[in-house]
């Protein structure tokens, strides 16, 4: 009795069960984690993510941006590398600027992204990067760096809304 109230006072879940916890293949009293380990990242990567290339112009973007519905676009190399993002909010000066030079080019007003995600990591590093980076979009890249798409804080906070819904009832 003594042995197995000093196991509880140390950890509330058994032994047996603390790895199945850990793996998120079993609900603990920790319901945060539990939720984030239902959701998948790749699964809230959005593929149609607007990309520029590095070398584009500022003619070149405003046209993207006139096609588009985005407020976040991926800066790209040749082989589809990252190099940095733009923001509705980094361009903004630019375009309206009369003075701008029109031979500016985006390498020149992007920037390197603050952090970036993998599609196999876990939603709980995912929201910790959002959270620490304090932004909405994150730019998901594989392992060789190549550009996948936009991951944004605020689809994950609606997935997890609804799955807190369903485990509340």
């Amino acid at each position: 009795v003594i042995s197995f109230l000093m196991a509880k006072w140390f950890s509330p879940i058994s032994p047996d069960l603390k790895t199945l916890a850990d793996q998120g293949k079993i609900f603990t009293r920790e319901h945060d984690k539990n939720l984030l380990s239902l959701l998948h990242t790749e699964e809230f990567i959005d593929k149609e993510s607007q990309v520029i290339h590095l070398d584009a112009s500022l003619e070149q973007l405003l046209a993207l941006i006139k096609s588009s519905r985005k407020n976040v676009f991926a800066v790209i190399d040749s082989q589809g590398i990252l190099a940095g993002v733009l923001t509705m909010d980094d361009m903004r000066s630019f375009l309206f600027d009369k003075n701008t030079d029109q031979a500016t080019r985006v390498r020149n007003i992007m920037k390197i992204p603050q952090a970036t995600v993998r599609p196999d990591q876990e939603m709980q590093q995912v929201v910790k990067i959002f959270d620490e980076a304090n932004i909405w979009q994150l730019p998901v890249v594989d392992e060789q760096e190549r550009f996948l798409g936009f991951i944004s804080k605020s689809t994950i906070l609606t997935h997890y809304r609804e799955l807190l819904k369903q485990y509340s009832e």
